[in-house]
């Protein structure tokens, strides 16, 4: 077998990316910096800020500070922690106790967290026929809840 060498050089330096950060404070704010001198914001509770901002929005801060939240709660993020947690399947009965980690871990970093189920099925039985359809049905619900509560963020547990 013949050797076959490269006609052309190999580039001795890596190509320059366009590379974006974004920082996440416990302000509600993230700075997106590019390589470049300028550091634009970007507001992060665009969506729960339609609730917890407005003096209009008296009746659903109200339902907010029935569940807990205090007003300095209100200027966080909101985040939605879903979760497939089923006690009826082995690989989905630990979920439960990992989305309450994750809550903890939500709220010491400065946001709020706000767990919720799904639906989850025991494979290895007939419930294994419907495996697509729960896919659909547990992406739908968990958009559902994500758009309905106006939460910032989701975390799928």
């Amino acid at each position: 077998m013949p050797t076959v060498f490269p006609t052309a050089k190999l580039p001795l330096a890596a190509p320059k990316i366009n590379r974006r950060c974004i920082r996440i404070t416990a302000q509600s704010q993230a700075t997106v910096t590019a390589f470049s001198s300028s550091l634009p914001t970007v507001k992060l509770d665009r969506f729960s800020s339609r609730i917890t901002k407005p003096n209009s929005r008296g009746g659903s801060q109200a339902m907010l500070n029935a569940f807990g939240l205090l007003e300095d709660d209100l200027s966080k993020l909101q985040v939605g922690i879903s979760s497939v947690w089923y006690e009826g399947n082995t690989c989905n009965m630990h979920l439960l106790k990992l989305s309450e980690a994750v809550n903890r871990g939500v709220d010491e970093i400065g946001m709020v967290g706000s767990r919720f189920n799904t639906m989850g099925l025991a494979m290895g039985t007939r419930g294994m026929c419907y495996s697509m359809q729960s896919r659909d049905s547990i992406a739908d619900s968990i958009e559902t809840v994500m758009n309905a509560q106006s939460y910032d963020g989701n975390i799928y547990t």
